[in-house]
């Protein structure tokens, strides 16, 4: 190994490394720590890392592309909000709140995408995936850390809306900074980043639907740029035949599932089994889908999901009553001998279990277990 790369590998396993520290800060101070290491390290690699990548002749065409894009993306989440309204923006434009925000949220995009091109141009593996795996944690950073997080219903929410998407979107990031240069990502991550602080009156959006927006558009970037520039590459896949459009497209349409289940603010959501309370019917480990729409009757003998105290509980409704006008429901585990204490009403009731899948949540359940343990 050269003196070169070794230098490269520890500048970047260093910046993982301290990347790892805001983690467990609050958001607020976790970004702006982040901002301060990733601008140190962009002061400090490429005068320890003296190569430089070549210029893409479609560097500016891919820029143009990328920022019109960006635009669209803004047009996208303001016609959505014209159907679900807008709110005012929780940040407004004052000194403190540039110094909060602002700053430090462009520092760590710009930053990020300088960091990203210098080490890309060494065109090495290793260095390639950790810095990637560095510059996620700073776009996590950017909304959220793991400060706070005390359940794991909470870190499930952290991982769909914000881990997931900045994963995702770090592959198209790396593929567009390594073939264009690192203008493209920074226009497009400012634009669609900062518009939140900037502009007084914003879409009253869904956590979701934000995240799944966020997750799709840099995905059509890519395609987008890859299909206009890329020919060889669509060469190379049209021999092959369709394959790699449908495990894309496949791997595309598990990523919005995955968002819209966890954040059950669609139509369905998702639920891990994690008790005994129904065994026979459904099992610890068990994961079942339910249908969270409004209009749905509730009957005597269904399985329903519905909170108490702040957990979400999936249990049979053994028996319904109507009292002052009120509906009572009774409900019931299939393991246990006796009726749950008291009874829920509507408001309570999430939705009606519609399918089982036997076992898959296991991996979940033992994730649960190591976060429950190291949040303790």
């Amino acid at each position: 190994m050269t003196r070169d790369r070794k230098v490269l590998y520890i500048s970047v396993s260093s910046l993982f490394a301290a990347l790892l520290i805001p983690l467990f800060l609050t958001v607020s101070s976790g970004r702006i720590i982040a901002a301060a290491l990733l601008l140190l390290a962009l002061v400090i690699l490429p005068l320890i890392n003296k190569k430089r990548a070549i210029p893409s002749i479609y560097g500016r065409d891919v820029l143009l592309i990328v920022s019109v894009i960006s635009v669209l993306y803004l047009v996208l989440i303001y016609v959505i909000g014209a159907y679900l309204g807008f709110v005012k923006s929780p940040v407004g434009l004052n000194l403190t709140n540039f110094f909060s925000y602002l700053l430090p949220i462009t520092l760590i995009i710009v930053s990020s995408e300088l960091i990203r091109a210098v080490v890309l141009a060494y065109d090495s593996l290793f260095p390639s995936a950790l810095c990637y795996l560095a510059l996620v944690l700073g776009e996590v950073y950017i909304h959220s850390t793991l400060k706070g997080i005390y359940s794991f219903n909470s870190f499930m929410d952290f991982v769909g809306i914000y881990l997931f998407p900045a994963i995702i979107s770090g592959f198209t990031y790396q593929y567009l900074s390594r073939r264009y240069g690192p203008m493209p990502n920074i226009v497009y991550r400012l634009v669609t980043t900062l518009y939140f602080y900037i502009i007084p009156w914003i879409p009253n959006l869904p956590d979701s639907i934000n995240a799944i927006i966020s997750l799709l558009t840099p995905l059509f970037a890519y395609a987008f740029v890859d299909m206009l520039f890329e020919r060889k590459v669509r060469r190379a896949l049209k021999k092959k035949g369709p394959v790699g459009y449908i495990l894309t497209g496949g791997a595309v349409a598990v990523m919005v599932a995955f968002v819209m289940l966890i954040s059950c603010q669609f139509r369905f959501g998702a639920l891990i089994i994690a008790t005994e309370s129904m065994t026979g019917e459904i099992n610890k480990g068990d994961a079942i889908i339910y249908d969270t729409s409004e209009d749905i009757t509730v009957t005597e003998g269904q399985v329903i999901v519905f909170s108490q105290k702040g957990n979400k509980v999936v249990h049979r409704v053994d028996g319904i009553e109507v009292i002052n006008n009120e509906t009572r429901y009774y409900t019931k585990g299939d393991a246990n001998e006796d009726r749950d204490p008291g009874y829920i009403t509507s408001g309570s009731i999430e939705g009606v279990v519609k399918l089982k899948l036997p076992g898959v949540g296991y991996p979940t359940l033992w994730l649960r277990d190591l976060v429950n343990k190291a949040l303790k």
